[in-house]
């Protein structure tokens, strides 16, 4: 009972936070890749707990205005989530990189894609097609995203799904 009243309870909370803007914090001119190589031991930590591995390609990035906090929190719900597609020995790529005058975040996992039905919705709150997923993880990252003016793309197919995050410098 206690430990679905703390799930109901964790639930609501990342609801609030979805629109919610955190003046907690504030926007920082700072190196997107500071805060992925600070993950990166956590995420690959739990890759390994669930038999998988994390590779990375970091390059050189200019500076950028952001919230910390909030890019760390797009950074472990997109990581999570290519995580948790993949069967146990996929590889989830992380990569930084400059194009088109945009910094790009890029995760891709070895998962089965997103079906084409879930991929129209993407981005809405308590969409899932996860058993213990509660649909919030992925609008959260778009209304950090949005708050950030950067944008979000996804390419997905049966050999995995790549979520680009691009921002504007």
């Amino acid at each position: 009972m206690i430990e679905e009243l703390e799930r109901a309870n964790s639930i609501i909370t990342e609801f609030l936070s979805i629109g919610r803007n955190d003046n907690t914090s504030q926007f920082e001119t700072q190196n997107l890749n500071a805060i992925v190589n600070a993950l990166i031991p956590l995420i690959k930590a739990d890759a390994m707990g669930q038999g998988k591995i994390v590779k990375t390609e970091i390059n050189d990035l200019p500076d950028l205005s952001l919230k910390s906090k909030e890019i760390r929190q797009v950074i472990l719900n997109l990581c999570r989530n290519g995580l948790e597609a993949m069967a146990s020995d996929g590889c989830l790529l992380i990569k930084t990189y400059v194009e088109n005058e945009q910094v790009v975040l890029s995760i891709r996992d070895q998962g089965k894609g997103i079906k084409p039905e879930i991929l129209k919705k993407l981005g809405t709150p308590f969409l899932t097609d996860k058993e213990n997923g509660n649909g919030l993880g992925l609008s959260i990252c778009y209304s950090i995203a949005e708050r950030h003016k950067a944008i979000i793309e996804v390419d997905t197919g049966p050999k995995g799904t790549e979520f680009y995050v691009k921002f504007n410098f």
